[in-house]
């Protein structure tokens, strides 16, 4: 498959989820009700509190209520000053040079996050606009300075007080994905079949698990950090949530160690039973989680309480040693899958316990399993994120410099030309451009063609419709629907938003005729943005992808001598090696999904590259598998396989990070375990170390292209 081919599959890509018709709603109320009063009262200046609360709904994209008051509030606030200063119609040169230093500022707003990232490319938009559409004096500057805090205030008034003020709502929402998450692993573990091999989806479905369910656990734990942030001293709903985030953590460690032991337990006709309930309380583990994640989205008392016991496994495994014939290694294996088991079995006691005195507020008991673990909540100081950004190899230093050379560019080609809503080719540059090559030939694609299509409609309404009330109801109609469907694509966000902002200009200057201005300008603006991403500092993910995936590599290294050195799994360097390997394969599995939108080359080649990073995340599950069994044979001296394996796995660090084949693994001496269940973990780690190993050598001569 070819990059532009991948391209045009991307534009039709639905994700999956819901539609956002709350956020759709607002957005439709928010600049549908200025424009209906503009239009009324004959009050042409109260569309600028429409196009305010427009930029401001923009910038609401959930989470937890503070967050989203400083997101919007910022906006407001940021956007009435700028809005003042590029509205008192600065000369030609004075335009460039604004547009120079704000737009570059913006760029910047990426060191603080996603949101703040967004945040900044919706300021730079508006002050293009405002720049655009000086104000005709002093006062009129501030009147409309006034009227975008008038808009923005309505925006805020809409999402954060007409709807239902909850403010643990949000992180209770993020820790149920969670819980439905680890069901569903449960539920698929629960029906795998008892005897032939293992279906050949098992290896890609359980890394793509993990990586879905630790992204889900960091998400879970960023939104109800932020809300508790504001919420200090308090010990209720909040510690109550906190448990239950511990609760993800502990599960999600045992839903990758006991699968991999089931993985190596021996699967004769023999050992059915046994096997069958130990993946019946799966399944019973399965339907705990699902009753946590409803407690936590339907905020009531509804949890019953759950009867599954892990007595039935233990005396299955009772009745196999009985029986005899039962190998050490089936024997070792199982009565570590019967301890798992008792161990999950806790838990979910103990999380549906919290889940059920969530409402009522009852303090969490002392003596849980699971927590609480509140860890002190130390925000990093304003400009540090900033400061780490400020060197020309960061990707966000070079990508602010290059949007805001060409944002100034586009602004002193429009003057020149003095081209028809000029601000749409500058507008375009600032919403194409992105920090990596790939992303940003994928964002003109989708911006040109969503302008395309969008405008098409647009003229194809305007030829059918001129009146002004069925136009405004077209436009809230396809504010509504666009800001609905972008969590679910952004193709067709782009598409239904196109027609939304071409006949809010047009019914603005009663030109009938912009929605070929539009189509024009910004293809105009996504070729300045493509030739700048080409030309000026460009950023292509395959440099970047080497250094990703080699401090994967070295956490799985750092997480297995963690492991050797603890006693217990529980123990806080464990858990946050494990944390950090969690992030590092996140931060590589996307450093691989934005290679794919710049790669040329045949996507065979792709093959042993998503096979590293598969195998990556498998050493870590063996490494899991491993510390799970620690409180049990925390005497085992492994250091002599941490030496090997960690000496294995810097090694492969470094031939990714110089586009080397790593040096052939030396023989594999597996050192004498007290106990059959550790010789099989141990000898699991190796074999997951030399497929990695395979892969890193398949993988060297395309990193060195």
């Amino acid at each position: 498959m070819n990059a532009l081919q991948r391209h045009f599959e991307s534009f039709f890509r639905v994700e999956p989820g819901r539609p956002a018709l709350g956020a759709g709603l607002r957005a439709a109320l928010a600049v549908g009700v200025p424009m209906v009063i503009a239009a009324t009262r004959h009050l042409p200046a109260a569309t600028w509190v429409g196009l305010a609360a427009l930029f401001v709904t923009l910038v609401d994209r959930g989470g937890p209520y503070r967050a989203r008051a400083l997101a919007m509030g910022a906006m407001t606030l940021l956007g009435a000053a700028m809005g003042l200063v590029s509205a008192l119609h600065p000369p030609a040169w004075g335009a460039v040079l604004l547009t120079l230093v704000w737009v570059t500022a913006c760029g910047f707003a990426r060191s603080y996050g996603d949101t703040p990232g967004l945040m900044g490319v919706v300021l730079a938009n508006y002050t293009v606009v405002s720049l655009a559409l000086p104000a005709s004096s002093l006062a009129a500057a501030l009147t409309r300075s006034g009227l975008f805090m008038l808009g923005g205030a309505w925006a805020m008034l809409l999402a954060l007080l007409l709807w239902p003020l909850r403010p643990y709502r949000p992180a209770r929402s993020a820790i149920s994905r969670c819980y439905r998450l680890l069901s569903e692993r449960a539920e698929e573990v629960s029906s795998w079949a008892l005897e032939g091999p293992l279906p050949p989806t098992t290896l890609v479905d359980s890394v793509d698990w993990e990586s879905r369910a630790r992204q889900c656990l960091e998400d879970a734990r960023s939104v109800l950090a932020s809300t508790r942030r504001v919420r200090a001293g308090e010990s209720g709903r909040g510690e109550h949530l906190l448990v239950l985030i511990e609760g993800v953590d502990a599960l999600l460690a045992l839903l990758v160690a006991l699968p991999e032991t089931l993985e190596v337990a021996p699967r004769e006709g023999r050992y059915h039973a046994l096997r069958a309930e130990v993946q019946r309380a799966l399944a019973s583990l399965a339907a705990d989680t699902r009753a946590v994640a409803r407690a936590l989205v339907r905020e009531g008392n509804d949890t019953e309480p759950s009867r599954w016991s892990a007595e039935r496994v233990r005396r299955a495994l009772e009745a196999q040693v009985a029986e005899g014939g039962m190998s050490d290694a089936a024997r070792a294996a199982y009565t570590h899958a019967e301890a798992l088991v008792g161990r999950m079995r806790e838990y979910s006691r103990a999380l549906l316990d919290v889940a059920e005195r969530l409402e009522d507020g009852r303090p969490v008991e002392s003596d849980l399993p699971v927590g609480p673990h509140p860890a002190v909540l130390q925000g990093r100081p304003l400009l540090e994120p900033l400061r780490d950004n400020l060197s020309p190899s960061s990707v966000i230093f070079r990508h602010a410099m290059r949007l805001g050379f060409i944002a100034a560019l586009a602004t002193a080609l429009v003057g020149g030309l003095k081209l028809d809503h000029g601000y749409w080719v500058i507008i375009t540059v600032i919403v194409v451009l992105q920090p990596y090559s790939g992303m940003t030939f994928q964002r003109g694609l989708q911006r040109a063609a969503g302008t395309l299509l969008g405008g098409a409609l647009a003229a194809g309404l305007v030829v059918l419709v001129r009146d002004p009330a069925i136009i405004l109801g077209a436009i809230m109609l396809f504010f509504a629907v666009a800001i609905s469907v972008k969590p679910l694509s952004l193709s067709a966000f782009q598409v239904l938003l196109a027609p939304a902002l071409v006949l809010l200009a047009e019914i603005q200057s009663g030109d009938w005729e912009l929605a070929g201005v539009r189509i024009a300008n910004t293809l105009l603006g996504g070729v300045l943005a493509l030739v700048g991403a080409r030309l000026l500092w460009p950023s292509p993910e395959h440099l970047r992808f080497p250094e990703q995936v080699a401090s994967a590599l070295r956490a799985d290294r750092e997480y297995l001598l963690r492991v050797v050195s603890a006693r217990s799994d529980a123990e806080p360097e464990v858990r946050e090696a494990r944390r950090k390997l969690g992030l590092e394969l996140l931060s590589a599995e996307a450093s691989f999904q934005r290679l794919l939108t710049e790669w040329r080359g045949p996507a065979r080649q792709l093959e042993p590259v998503m096979a590293m990073l598969a195998y990556a995340r498998r050493f870590g599950a063996a490494v899991t598998a491993l510390a799970a069994s620690r409180g049990w044979h925390a005497s085992q001296d492994l250091s002599a396989v941490a030496s090997y394996a960690g000496g294995a796995l810097e090694d492969l660090a470094l031939a990714v990070e110089h586009r080397r084949k790593p040096t052939p693994l030396p023989p594999a001496k597996t050192p004498s375990m007290g106990d059959a269940l550790s010789h099989a973990q141990v000898d699991r780690l190796i074999r997951q170390l030399t497929v990695l190993h395979n892969a890193t050598e398949r993988v060297a001569p395309h990193l060195a292209s």
